[in-house]
């Protein structure tokens, strides 16, 4: 278990940071299927494994929450090289596939969870990924850039639930 930082910056302040939200496809019917024994082992094995790629990336876990996980970043790049390496956890036998939103941008910590439409974005891209899809907003493209290691693909405007339409990008996996 990682120990969070639950205090709090002064308020007024909001911090650019980088958000990804990971979670696993189908994870109901993999619990209807094997049961919620197997099912929950199947979860707290994802976010240890998720808490140490964070970590190796000097990424944070903020919370997991069922089969799902919110990871802040600092950096948009740190973030997709790790939003790349969680993808990589569905090679594992046993794992489902994992979809990927991230989005980058100005919010609020408080309590040692993070607010904001940055946050909100991020979670609503995951949730329009495909299995074995990493998306991300067109901030974090921008910032980005032209990495060579990161190749991506615009996916079109997306409707985001609560939000604005908006465009979205598409790692290409190597």
């Amino acid at each position: 278990m990682l120990a969070q930082d639950n205090s709090d910056p002064p308020r007024g302040g909001a911090t650019r940071a980088t958000f990804l939200f990971a979670d696993l496809c189908g994870f109901t019917e993999y619990t209807c299927r094997h049961g919620d024994e197997l099912a929950a082992d199947l979860a707290v094995d994802f976010h240890r494994r998720v808490c140490r790629l964070a970590a190796d990336e000097d990424c944070s876990v903020v919370k997991s929450i069922g089969d799902a996980v919110m990871v802040h970043s600092k950096d948009s790049r740190t973030a997709v090289r790790l939003a790349c390496r969680i993808l990589g956890l569905s090679r594992l036998d046993g794992y489902p596939p994992i979809r990927i939103g991230i989005d980058s941008g100005q919010a609020v910590r408080r309590g040692g969870d993070w607010y904001g439409s940055t946050v909100n974005a991020a979670a609503r891209v995951a949730d329009v990924a495909t299995p074995g899809e990493l998306l991300m907003t067109e901030r974090v493209r921008a910032a980005v850039g032209d990495a060579a290691s990161i190749e991506m693909v615009p996916r079109g405007l997306r409707e985001l639930k609560g939000l604005p339409v908006a465009p979205v990008h598409a790692v290409v996996a190597a």
